[in-house]
């Protein structure tokens, strides 16, 4: 059962969640301008590489967002979105395209920016 209120109050949270969250990552990513791992590789990455910073990671602070606003709108789903979520992070790593620690501050920072929108 959903809680927090309706379909529009859960999709304004998660929208002002992933806006907050971004503008956190992209200001950090702009001021520390940490490259990439396949930065100076002459192999290529296996996805389409965003820029050429890689720390914090996009990526995974977008998918601890989502899955942080949902599960808290629906409880009973708070398990799978958090693998979800972690999954996503692993990838990025897997990929090629962060390296760990990219990965952990980009969860952080979506879970602190969390933490005044959803309560």
């Amino acid at each position: 059962m959903a809680r927090s209120g309706g379909s529009l109050a859960v999709g304004s949270r998660t929208l002002l969640l992933l806006a907050l969250s971004h503008l956190v990552v992209q200001l950090i990513k702009r001021s520390v301008g940490r490259p990439r791992p396949m930065a100076g590789e002459s192999s290529s990455a296996l996805v389409l590489i965003p820029d050429h910073f890689s720390f914090p990671s996009g990526h995974a602070c977008a998918a601890m967002a989502l899955s942080v606003a949902l599960a808290n709108a629906m409880p009973a789903l708070t398990v799978p979105l958090l693998f979800l979520a972690l999954l996503v992070g692993f990838s990025r790593v897997m990929l090629g395209v962060h390296f760990p620690g990219d990965v952990v501050m980009g969860q952080a920072i979506a879970l602190i920016s969390a933490y005044p929108i959803l309560g």
